[in-house]
């Protein structure tokens, strides 16, 4: 019974991300054919961001020990 309870868990599980994965593509396509200045500068606004942390983190490594 454990068994049969255990695939049927993991049966919905891979069907759902086989399906959220279908339509997040499909989503992001059409994201990227319509708003690619908009995709643009929010990664570039993301890898400041991060590299903004990086020498913070850095700074910290270096004067805090």
């Amino acid at each position: 019974m454990f068994a049969i309870v255990m695939m049927t868990g993991v049966a919905l599980t891979l069907s759902s991300v086989a399906l959220a994965t279908v339509f997040f593509r499909t989503r992001i396509e059409r994201l990227l054919a319509t708003r690619h200045n908009l995709l643009a500068r929010a990664s570039k606004t993301v890898e400041a961001i991060a590299g903004v942390i990086l020498v913070a983190v850095a700074i910290h490594e270096i004067f805090m020990r």
